[in-house]
């Protein structure tokens, strides 16, 4: 049978990208001055409300507060702050001359203009800090943003948007549209000027090849194996806590955590003593007990 929710989702999520392109124009010409003050009174929101936003993420993630706060709530208010001080020079125009002798007597000038409406897909396993560190450069460049979070933590992204509505973005500069894959296909589907994705390589490749029929620009962030190196000169106790919590942060679910070590034959033996060492005192998540590092996983699939 044909999937119903299908034409619910396409209609919702075009709604949102039609009202989003309408109200772009004024985001922009509102000038950067005014787009960078409200990223500072977003971070002043997220800064009061840090406690909330870390415990949100932990309720849907399963990831110990203090691991949310320190991950993903302090990294967003650093990426904003960075926004705030890069943005005004990063859209200011710039003139040079020519190198060539055919056109020694010419200038020129190079500007930079936003794209419009950027869509942006996001993943659950930092479903505050990934859509963050995109909405955030998309909309201080005057773009108006459309986002649809995990349909594992959706209260992440109305969180997101909450922070930008109390700041008092425009309504309609950025939206959050929910569901699952029937969303995601909907939005990369719309009438987008760019589309932002972070997730698995079979949905990744679904996304590149429909942006590419319709010579739409994309960004792909997808998942990975990493390595971790130790040299025989390297601190082995030092590698062996790095590289524990590398594998073992988040529980495990982070694209950049080393999936295999290559170690120098002569301190292979100190190494897996140290490793032992160090995931051997790694607390997991129990019953009424507050000091616990590795949380849940997301799903019981995972």
């Amino acid at each position: 049978m044909p999937d119903s929710s299908l034409p619910v989702a396409r209609g919702r999520v075009h709604d949102a990208v039609a009202e989003a392109r309408s109200v772009q124009p004024a985001w922009y010409r509102s000038g950067v001055d005014v787009r960078v003050r409200c990223l500072g009174r977003v971070r002043e929101a997220l800064f009061a409300r840090r406690l909330e936003a870390a415990e949100t993420i932990s309720r849907e993630t399963g990831k110990p507060v203090g691991e949310a706060l320190v991950a993903e709530v302090v990294t967003v208010l650093d990426m904003l702050r960075f926004a705030e001080r890069m943005a005004p020079g990063f859209g200011r125009p710039s003139r040079f001359g020519s190198s060539s002798l055919a056109l020694w007597r010419k200038r020129f000038t190079t500007t930079r203009e936003p794209y419009g409406v950027m869509g942006i897909i996001s993943p659950w396993n930092y479903p505050f800090m990934l859509p963050a560190g995109q909405v955030i450069p998309a909309l201080v460049t005057g773009n108006a943003v459309v986002l649809k979070p995990s349909e594992l933590t959706p209260s992440c992204g109305d969180l997101l948007l909450s922070l930008f509505a109390e700041a008092g973005l425009p309504d309609g500069v950025l939206q959050v549209v929910h569901g699952a894959g029937e969303a995601g296909a909907a939005l990369v589907e719309s009438d987008l000027d760019k589309v932002f994705f972070t997730g698995s390589v079979a949905a990744g490749r679904r996304v590149a090849l429909r942006c590419a029929e319709r010579l739409v620009p994309y960004g792909l962030e997808l998942g990975g194996s990493d390595p971790a190196i130790v040299l025989d000169d390297a601190d082995v106790s030092h590698a062996a806590h790095g590289i524990a919590w590398g594998r073992f942060a988040n529980a495990g679910q982070t694209c950049v955590a080393p999936k295999r070590v290559y170690v120098a034959a002569s301190v292979h033996d100190a190494f897996v003593v140290a490793l032992e060492r160090a995931v051997g005192r790694l607390r997991l998540r129990r019953p009424n007990d507050d000091t616990w590092e590795v949380g849940a996983l997301v799903t019981p699939r995972a």
